[in-house]
């Protein structure tokens, strides 16, 4: 190693750490290259270099020497390039004295036989890794059965385990206890070595004793071992691992646990359901006699193969044969059976034609599910052949159990009182569902919506109200979801990514879901501003927009260039709202709406024509638009405020009525008119809907005998109403009206509950010389 005065450093052409003075080459390379002057590519390691006569280079014999390879020693062909490992260098080299490899063609029989040993013995350690070490007290997920076999037996000789000291003396004192042989210390040696190498990929202190059902053999004496080892965690009740009884003969079981019985199994053959405790392995009795009286096949009707055969079919189809026969367009199933141990002998006996309902008998009751009995997989069904099947038969024909009879009896006496045009949908739809799939089990109320949505005739809510009520009912969280919810998240599905991600963003802001707490808007809302956008977004992603980044000012103004009145101000808002969204949570750079025009969004309150307001009571022909136009023309009450008023909001005696605003509350007090339109009104609401508990004081024929209890929808209330007149400008007019005459905006803000904004605005539209703006 020495040569002093000389510097560490590596040899160019071999690698190798020396102690190099005034060259860049060792003293054992420099020999090298006297000895083989010639150059050329090493095989081995696939550079260029000086090569000897066997075609090697200087490090690569170096290594075959050292590292006994005996691929290359052999001159396999096809080997792969191997890498050169760094050594230190001696001072002293006599790599050139070597003698020349000995290869299998040259002769040297000795020589050759020992690197093919050596040659074994690397693919045998050179094969995948076995049982590795997992992580010390980690719990696992999910304990799957191991294949343990003798190979990986082999692959764990001479692995050093944790824990096999212990364990062998163990298997020295049992031995000697017992009197057992050198044999059996081996065998049960080798099984206890392959359970330590599981508890090791285990990555546990002691071994669950139910894995011990992995070893090949000896499960039970591996057990003892380890017990009295102290590497086994034992089982609450002692486990068996043979597949037989022990022989009395066994000496280290003594009193042996008996074994389970086999858990329920499915026959290979005819796939019949073998109950448990069985143990005549994977064939039930009658396949088992059926396999040794019939050569096998392939069956013609299920298609598997290797199946003992009768006149072509399996023991499974052969019941089928005659039903086949008569009907070739049978489906190819069977029915599941269980192998009993009792029975009747014999034959399987043939499934009868004529037991069968008749194909185009529709008065046949159809099967349903036992109570108790849970569906395997619950598949959306098809109504329509169903519908077929029923399309000309009255709804008071079809067969129906007792139990069905009387929820129809009792269904029918609960809308006496309340016949509508609908009933006829209802008892019809509710009749199919009874006879098709019967009162044992719930039904789901996909299954309803389902068969209402084939038939204009059908209906589905008041049917479901009515099982729900029941307790017959199974609800679908999706049909239950928001419409306004359901049309946004669709909006946003056909957007491509980014872009839906970055309105989704803008959603959440809207929802105050952002970082930033701001003004809850209900989906209602958020859908028309979506809906105002939704053209433009639709058609910058067909021109091959990905992200609103790329929108710019001149494609805002190019939008809403050609919009006009209210149309060009909802979009205006709505896209300054996106943008102005977007850049304050750092989505996009700039905000190309930023400087787009909106205009007044409030506008000037404007006065209804006289000629339409008169006559509007004489328009309304029901107490109902009477009522609703009274709220309106007369206490200018929004309409969304007049479908929310609840019948215990009225007194009547006092003359007040109260109206809900959120958490707010406004009293009107009530002139002879409205008192007199609200008292003709409850009188004509007990009259025609007797038995309804919905709380809203106005109620139609949809809403009245609802269980859900809705309110009154606003399009009910426009409806009261002739052409051209509108429950907004009804309003507008009335507090315009009032402004004119007193001027007063606290007058404003008592009588009609509206803001000082709001009555301000009034004032200076009546009387704008009183304010400091001119109307445009």
């Amino acid at each position: 190693m020495a040569n002093e005065g000389g510097s560490a450093r590596s040899c160019e052409m071999c690698l190798n750490w020396s102690v190099l003075r005034w060259t860049r080459t060792c003293s054992g390379c420099k020999a090298w290259k006297r000895a083989f002057p010639a150059r050329g590519v090493c095989p081995r390691c696939r550079h260029e270099a000086h090569l000897n006569t066997d075609g090697l280079c200087k490090p690569c014999l170096q290594a075959i020497r050292a590292e006994d390879d005996a691929e290359w020693a052999l001159a396999i062909p096809g080997a792969r390039p191997r890498d050169l490992q760094l050594t230190i260098g001696t001072w002293r080299d006599y790599t050139t004295q070597a003698r020349r490899l000995i290869r299998k063609d040259d002769g040297g029989r000795r020589v050759n036989e020992a690197w093919r040993l050596k040659l074994k013995q690397q693919e045998m350690h050179a094969g995948p890794p076995v049982l590795e070490p997992g992580f010390s007290g980690q719990l696992p997920l999910f304990t799957l059965p191991r294949v343990l076999t003798g190979a990986t037996v082999s692959a764990l000789v001479g692995r050093p385990l944790s824990g096999w000291e212990p364990v062998r003396d163990a298997l020295v004192e049992m031995a000697a206890e017992h009197g057992l042989s050198a044999g059996w210390y081996y065998k049960v040696a080798e099984m206890a070595r392959l359970a330590l190498a599981v508890r090791e990929a285990e990555g546990c202190d002691l071994l669950p004793e139910a894995m011990l059902r992995d070893l090949p053999t000896n499960g039970d004496a591996v057990r003892l071992v380890l017990l009295r080892a102290g590497f086994l965690a034992p089982a609450p009740e002692p486990m068996r691992f043979s597949r037989t009884d022990q022989p009395a003969r066994t000496p280290y079981i003594t009193t042996p646990a008996p074994i389970p019985p086999r858990a329920p199994r499915q026959c290979q053959d005819c796939l019949a359901w073998i109950p448990a405790g069985k143990r005549a392995g994977f064939l039930c009795d009658p396949c088992r006699h059926w396999r040794e009286l019939h050569p096998r096949g392939q069956c013609v009707r299920c298609g598997r193969a290797g199946l003992p055969l009768r006149a072509d079919r399996c023991r499974g189809c052969h019941p089928y044969r005659l039903l086949d026969a008569a009907r070739p367009a049978t489906a190819r199933a069977t029915q599941l059976a269980i192998a009993l141990p009792i029975g009747v002998g014999g034959p399987a006996v043939p499934v009868p034609v004529d037991d069968l309902p008749a194909a185009a008998d529709d008065m046949v009751a159809a099967g349903h599910a036992p109570r108790g009995q849970e569906a395997l997989f619950n598949l959306r069904r098809d109504w329509a052949p169903v519908l077929e099947r029923l399309r000309h038969r009255p709804p008071g024909e079809l067969p129906l159990t007792q139990e069905a009879r009387r929820l129809m009896e009792e269904y029918a006496r609960m809308r006496k009182d309340r016949q509508a045009p609908d009933y006829s949908k209802n008892a019809r739809t509710l009749t199919v569902l009874m006879y098709w799939l019967g009162t044992e089990t719930p039904m789901r109320e996909r299954d309803v919506h389902d068969l209402a949505q084939l038939d204009p005739n059908l209906a589905a809510k008041p049917v479901c109200q009515f099982l729900r009520a029941r307790g017959l009912l199974v609800e679908d969280p999706d049909l239950h979801q928001d419409a306004d919810l359901a049309w946004i998240e669709a909006a946003l599905a056909a957007l491509p990514q980014p872009a839906s991600s970055e309105v989704r963003a803008w959603v959440d802001v809207l929802r105050s879901q952002g970082p930033r707490e701001g003004e809850f808007r209900s989906w209602d809302g958020i859908r028309r501003y979506l809906a105002y956008i939704q053209p433009m977004l639709a058609a910058w992603t067909s021109g091959g927009m990905t992200t609103l980044r790329e929108i710019t000012q001149q494609q805002v103004e190019g939008v809403v260039e050609n919009l006009s009145g209210s149309a060009r101000r909802q979009v205006s808002v709505a896209l300054r709202s996106l943008f102005k969204t977007l850049k304050r949570q750092r989505i996009v750079f700039r905000d190309p709406a930023r400087h787009l025009p909106v205009g007044d969004l409030k506008g000037i309150p404007k006065s209804v024509p006289s000629d339409l307001l008169a006559g509007l009571l004489g328009h309304a022909a029901t107490p109902l638009g009477r009522l609703a136009v009274a709220l309106v023309a007369v206490h200018a009450i929004r309409g969304s405020d007049i479908s929310t008023i609840r019948t215990a909001d009225v007194d009547l005696a006092r003359g007040v009525l109260e109206v809900r605003r959120g958490l707010l509350r406004h009293t009107l007090y009530l002139e002879e008119l409205t008192h007199r339109l609200t008292c003709e009104w409850l009188a004509y609401r007990h009259h025609r809907w007797p038995a309804s508990t919905n709380p809203h004081l106005l109620v139609s024929q949809r809403t009245a005998l609802d269980p859900d209890q809705p309110p009154i929808n606003i399009d009910t209330l426009r409806r009261v109403l002739p052409r051209g007149v509108t429950l907004d400008g009804l309003r507008q007019d009335r507090i315009l009206n009032e402004a004119f005459k007193s001027a007063d905006p606290l007058k404003l803000m008592r009588l009609f509950g509206i803001t000082e904004r709001t009555a301000m605005r009034y004032v200076g539209t009546a009387h704008p010389e009183r304010t400091a703006k001119l109307p445009r």
